[in-house]
């Protein structure tokens, strides 16, 4: 087992807090807006894509330093519920985000852009949750 790496967190949460704060620019924007609007497309894409990103790296070195692999990115949330960073049922709510970050990343399928506003809009909120989550568990588990 190693050691989590707090800065390193801490890093990866603020960078979390820069992409959110520019997501919320785009909140309320419809399907068809991005439909006719290429750079805003690829800016909800991007950003939702680097946000969720953090997520799992950040989780999977928390795991890691726990000595804990995990095969699938979705894992790394039930992973991190078990180690009680944060409750089941909110691993099993975000636990989604993985394939939908997949999506994103490979262009699996043409990207559903009312996937992409509904994740917008109703899904930041839990990205933030999950930067609260994290705060307390490295402030209760991991001091300096």
């Amino acid at each position: 087992m190693s050691v989590v790496d707090i800065g390193l967190i801490l890093e990866k949460l603020k960078e979390l807090d820069r992409y959110l704060k520019q997501l919320e620019r785009y909140k309320g924007i419809t399907a068809a807006e991005l439909e006719i609007d290429l750079d805003k497309s690829w800016i909800v894409e991007r950003g939702l894509h680097l946000s969720i990103q953090i997520l799992l790296d950040i989780g999977n070195h928390i795991l890691a330093a726990e000595g804990i692999t995990v095969e699938r990115y979705a894992d790394i949330f039930m992973g991190l519920a078990e180690l009680q960073v944060f409750p089941l049922l909110f691993a099993e709510k975000i636990r989604g985000m993985a394939g939908f970050r997949n999506i994103l990343v490979h262009e699996y399928a043409r990207i559903d852009l009312n996937k992409l506003v509904e994740v917008l809009n109703t899904s930041l909120s839990d990205l933030r949750e999950y930067a609260r989550y994290i705060m307390v568990y490295i402030n209760g588990n991991c001091g300096e």
